[in-house]
């Protein structure tokens, strides 16, 4: 037993009973393929890794100046 009915409005939704009696709504078929679509974890490990080079490029520097600071700070002070 296939029934379906169509609404004329802004949503346009269609209801489709199933043979087991349950119904359907045409707009949570849509929000499950939404949902369901997949996605490639190539793409997001690329997205990580940039984000982690990012945040290595700007540790290093900080001790890069640190070190700097404090070997400059060194020298000055065996010098006075």
């Amino acid at each position: 037993m296939l029934l379906m009915q169509t609404e004329d409005s802004e949503s346009k939704s269609s209801i489709i009973g199933t043979p087991n009696g349950s119904m359907v709504t045409d707009k949570s078929l849509k929000n499950l393929n939404k949902i369901s679509q997949r996605v490639d974890i190539n793409v997001l490990k690329s997205r990580l890794k940039e984000k982690e080079n990012i945040i290595l490029k700007k540790n290093i520097l900080i001790i890069i100046s640190c070190l700097t600071l404090i070997i400059a700070a060194g020298i000055s002070v065996t010098y006075l």
